[in-house]
């Protein structure tokens, strides 16, 4: 098992361990806590990080994912017009792409 701690060295670098054992967990801590005490600013960012990488994205703006999440609650209550628009949800990407590729082609 383990031996007592015998000398002062050993009881200060256990007690150092301990210290930067603690940072590591506050700092972690401060890192998860963040996106919960700052939600307008990760929006922010999540908007302007999509728009500099437009040109690969797969067409899933925060639009898409807001009709995403209203149609997946809500698009069974909506009869034939919800089925209709989760078809149009789905081929959306896939439209979008084209229509990009023929404007890289010409």
């Amino acid at each position: 098992m383990s031996q007592p701690l015998s000398t002062s060295n050993d009881l200060s670098m256990r007690k150092d361990l301990v210290r930067l054992r603690m940072e590591m967990h506050r700092q972690q801590m401060l890192y998860h806590a963040q996106p919960l005490s700052h939600p307008l600013q990760q929006m922010k960012s999540f908007v302007s990080s999509r728009r500099a990488s437009s040109e690969h994205s797969s067409g899933k703006g925060p639009m898409m994912i807001a009709a995403t999440v209203v149609l997946a609650l809500f698009g069974r209550r909506m009869g034939k017009m919800g089925k209709l628009a989760r078809v149009a949800l789905t081929l959306y990407p896939l439209i979008k792409g084209q229509q990009r590729l023929r404007g890289k082609l010409r």
